[in-house]
């Protein structure tokens, strides 16, 4: 079982919100939707959320939390989520929402997963943190889906 820095995986996250990021830059720039848009950008506001918690907790413990050896971490299987998140042109929106979540999911598992393998308590914190504001954007676009939906329902009946 091979052995991995905190900050290698730290890197791989950054690495996977970038490719879901670019794909759907790339569709966005392609389709003229105003969700696949709002998709993106929420997207690109959670990875700028993101870095600046990280880089917050990074100023808060001491150096060598990111140095620290975890000998358990669930690569092959947090890829193969990720890999599986295809975009393709002309996707809907209900589409790539799912495919949004299904990328949440696999950020929540690998978070979850690492907090409870780590027994160093500031690394525990890292990815309990991580986990924490995960599960608060899935919540937060959650609510947003669900008042959207109330919206065009009202549009629909009024119509």
């Amino acid at each position: 079982m091979a052995y991995h820095k905190v900050q290698d995986i730290l890197e791989l996250v950054e690495s996977f919100h970038k490719q879901m990021r670019h794909a759907l830059d790339q569709v966005s720039q392609e389709a003229d939707s105003d969700g696949v848009e709002w998709l993106s950008k929420e997207l690109r506001q959670h990875e700028l959320h993101w870095q600046a918690a990280l880089a917050g907790y990074e100023k808060q413990v001491a150096e060598g939390v990111l140095d620290t050896w975890l000998q358990y971490f669930p690569d092959e299987e947090v890829r193969h989520q990720i890999d599986s998140i295809e975009i393709k042109q002309g996707m809907t929106i209900e589409e790539l929402t799912d495919l949004n979540g299904r990328f949440r999911q696999a950020l929540i598992d690998l978070y979850e997963t690492l907090s409870q393998a780590s027994s160093a308590p500031r690394v525990h914190d890292l990815f309990q943190q991580l986990l924490e504001h995960e599960q608060s954007v899935v919540s937060k676009q959650s609510r947003k889906q669900q008042d959207s939906e109330l919206v065009e329902n009202r549009s629909r009946k009024r119509a």
